[in-house]
């Protein structure tokens, strides 16, 4: 019996210890006003992310993949009548692989950065459940 008790004890830390190693720390890089919009709809995802500052080396940074300012984009778009898309990327700086991306215009009004934001956290928490198989 006591060997019993020991094996469910041992058994209770490892399954502690690997729920503790699935949480990784991430950082939100800025984004010309989008990452408060991007933080909160991945903590919203209930991800298992613990949000920290670039100089702690998070495990995961979001980021902007291509940047133009909201000027630039007007401009862009007077001239050749289209709106160049941005990329949101979560990318493993371990290993510098994109876990997930999210093509979007990036528009100057809050809704649309909200929205851009909710939908790549959604896209993020796909592809962490698909890692996670």
């Amino acid at each position: 019996m006591r060997t019993f008790v020991t094996w469910m004890l041992a058994m209770g830390m490892a399954a502690g210890t690997a729920l503790a190693q699935e949480r990784k720390t991430i950082y939100v890089d800025r984004m010309e006003g989008l990452e408060p919009f991007v933080e909160k709809a991945l903590q919203t995802a209930e991800l298992p992310f613990d949000f920290i500052e670039e100089e702690k080396q998070p495990d995961l940074k979001a980021n902007l993949a291509k940047m133009h300012s909201t000027y630039g984009e007007i401009l862009y778009k007077h001239k050749l009548g289209r709106n160049e898309t941005h990329r949101l990327e979560l990318r493993d700086l371990q290993t510098k692989k994109v876990i997930a991306w999210h093509a979007f215009p990036l528009s100057g009004d809050d809704d649309s950065k909200r929205r851009a934001a909710q939908e790549f956290a959604e896209k993020v928490k796909q592809a962490w459940n698909k890692r996670k198989r």
